[in-house]
């Protein structure tokens, strides 16, 4: 059983943000794999299914995006691998339309990442980074990665969803390591 966490913040005002792109992906999988993300427990909305030849657990923490190790530390208990654990999350550092799949890491300053490595007390958990910048940053990017997708960029934060859900799919059939030679470099939109 693997568990796919979108992490993202709850509630209708963060809906279309760019900090909730991980929610985004994990919907995007659950809708064309046919599972309801409709069960509550543990801090999170949770659907059971499977993709490609996996039994998954898809998972959106309710808690928010700086908490989700609340979420994440209590769903994790049951893990066989912690590389059986599989964190979705936006990257304030990577273009939009490029992902990063790693099989480990620091945080990079991702808040909902930190609270998943303080709580777990590990970082060596497979991630899935989606592209969220437009621009360069400096200083408070509270504003930024609140705020929604301006019309021009909603094409290219599209693709970026479309491309991290067939590298989960492409993990899930041939392991982290095809999947990250295959999708590491490609940007959404490319072949």
């Amino acid at each position: 059983m693997k568990l796919i966490v979108g992490l993202g913040n709850p509630g209708l005002e963060y809906k279309n943000t760019k900090h909730n792109i991980g929610f985004e992906v994990v919907g995007k999988l659950a809708k064309e794999n046919k599972i309801k993300i409709n069960k509550e427990s543990h801090f999170s909305l949770l659907g059971k299914g499977r993709i490609g030849n996996e039994d998954v657990t898809l998972i959106l923490p309710q808690t928010f995006m700086n908490h989700s190790g609340n979420a994440v530390g209590e769903l994790s208990g049951d893990l066989k691998n912690i590389e059986d654990l599989i964190v979705i999350c936006d990257d304030i550092n990577l273009e939009l339309g490029k992902i990063r799949l790693k099989k480990k890491g620091s945080s990079g300053g991702h808040k909902g990442l930190e609270s998943i490595v303080h709580t777990l007390k590990r970082d060596d958990f497979p991630r899935l980074r989606v592209g969220i910048a437009t621009e360069v940053h400096r200083g408070d990017i509270t504003n930024y990665v609140l705020s929604p997708f301006k019309r021009k960029e909603m094409r290219n934060a599209a693709h970026a969803v479309t491309l991290a859900r067939d590298a989960i799919d492409c993990l899930m059939e041939e392991g982290i390591d095809k999947a990250m030679t295959k999708f590491n470099k490609r940007r959404a939109g490319t072949s």
